[in-house]
C-alpha cells in the first residue's frame, strides 16, 4: 500500500465508508502542520469522528437531493418533449390543411380557367358554324347565278 501525504488533494485518504479522513492521517497531519503530536485517545479525535459523521449525512442528503433533481428534470423532460411532439403534430396539420387550402384555391383557378375556355369554345364553335353557313349560302348563291 503506497503511502497517503494528507495534502495530496487528489486522493485524500479516507475511512471504510469512503468518506473524510481516518484518525491516522488527521494525527499524522497534525504532526507535520502543527509539529504537534497526538495520541489515538487524545479527545480532540472526537472531532474528527463527527465532521465525518456529518459529511457521511450530508452525502446522503446529497443523494437525496441529486436522485430528486433527476426525478423532477426527467418528468419536465417528458413534459417538454410531450410539448414539442404535440406543438409539431399541430404544425403538421396546420401545414396539411393549408396545402389543402392552396390545393383548393389553385384548383378553383382552374375551374374559373375551363369554365372561361368552355365559353370561349362555344362562341369559336357557333363562329365556324356560322362562318361555315355564310360560305355554304354564299357558293350556292354563286352557281345558281
Amino acid at each position: 500500500m503506497s503511502e497517503q501525504h494528507p495534502h495530496d488533494v487528489d486522493s485524500p485518504p479516507t475511512v471504510p465508508d469512503g468518506i473524510g479522513l481516518d484518525l491516522e492521517s488527521v494525527r499524522t497531519l497534525l504532526t507535520q502542520k502543527h509539529a504537534t503530536v497526538v495520541d489515538p485517545d487524545d479527545p480532540v479525535l472526537m472531532l474528527v469522528t463527527l465532521q465525518n459523521a456529518f459529511l457521511a449525512e450530508y452525502e446522503k442528503l446529497l443523494d437525496r437531493h441529486n436522485k430528486a433533481l433527476t426525478a423532477m428534470l426527467a418528468e419536465k423532460t417528458d413534459g417538454y418533449v410531450s410539448g414539442v411532439l404535440s406543438a409539431t403534430k399541430g404544425l403538421a396539420k396546420d401545414s396539411s390543411a393549408a396545402s389543402v387550402e392552396n390545393i383548393r384555391t389553385i384548383l378553383q383557378g382552374h375551374v374559373s380557367a375551363l369554365a372561361a375556355f368552355r365559353q370561349n369554345l362555344t362562341w369559336l364553335a357557333a363562329i365556324v358554324i356560322i362562318s361555315a353557313l355564310v360560305n355554304v349560302t354564299v357558293f350556292v348563291l354563286r352557281t345558281r347565278g
